[in-house]
């Protein structure tokens, strides 16, 4: 029955996300941040129930990592000022780390990964994402200028993630699109593990 509960929790707190204003989803903080270095500082306090915006315009050659521990009713949440209007270009990607956190509406264009992933659902092999969501977002011929050289656009990691009504589109080099890792500790995959929906998918 806890359990039962729980998944129930899990999964309106996804509804509440997509239904409610972002002004009702968090009553903590809501800020912009304009720069990576203003972007550090900030998601280092971040604590459940916040909200943090990226400021509007080009974001060139960083490495955004997404680090935080949220609740099934308190999600932490990173947004576009405005979706679609926040660009990450160069070599720039996003990793993801913690619990109960959401992405929503980053566009990567115009350059590529210093690393092997775009979007990764982890920061290192000891630190994953679970029951948190990237959503739509953009990946659009983000590829790497040498054809050879191999990396990954989206790659999933820990339990109970979604990446769902995003926009894939134009991968060209070596690599996979997108792939998911299953942890040696589960032996049964079950629909509500991993979900992917994609608005768009285009090679």
């Amino acid at each position: 029955m806890t359990k039962s509960i729980n998944n129930l929790n899990y999964y309106l707190s996804w509804a509440l996300l997509c239904l409610l204003p972002m002004g009702c989803q968090s009553k903590q903080s809501h800020s912009v941040v304009k720069n990576k270095t203003e972007y550090d500082s900030a998601v280092k306090s971040l604590k459940p129930g916040d909200t943090l915006f990226l400021a509007n315009g080009v974001w060139k050659d960083v490495e955004l990592v997404f680090e935080g521990k949220g609740t099934a009713d308190s999600l932490i949440v990173l947004l576009a000022e405005t979706p679609g209007e926040v660009f990450m270009e160069g070599k720039s990607n996003l990793s993801i780390a913690g619990e109960y956190l959401v992405v929503k509406g980053l566009v990567f264009r115009n350059g590529y990964t210093p690393s092997g992933e775009v979007i990764s659902f982890r920061k290192d092999s000891k630190n994953l994402a679970f029951n948190s969501r990237i959503t739509e977002c953009v990946i659009d011929n983000y590829n790497n200028p040498d054809r050879n050289a191999q990396d990954s656009w989206v790659m999933m990691y820990g339990q109970n993630n979604r990446f769902d009504h995003n926009h894939i589109e134009g991968k060209r080099n070596q690599g996979v699109t997108m792939a998911v890792r299953i942890l040696k500790t589960v032996k049964k995959i079950t629909t509500a593990s991993t979900i992917i929906t994609l608005a768009h998918a285009q090679s």
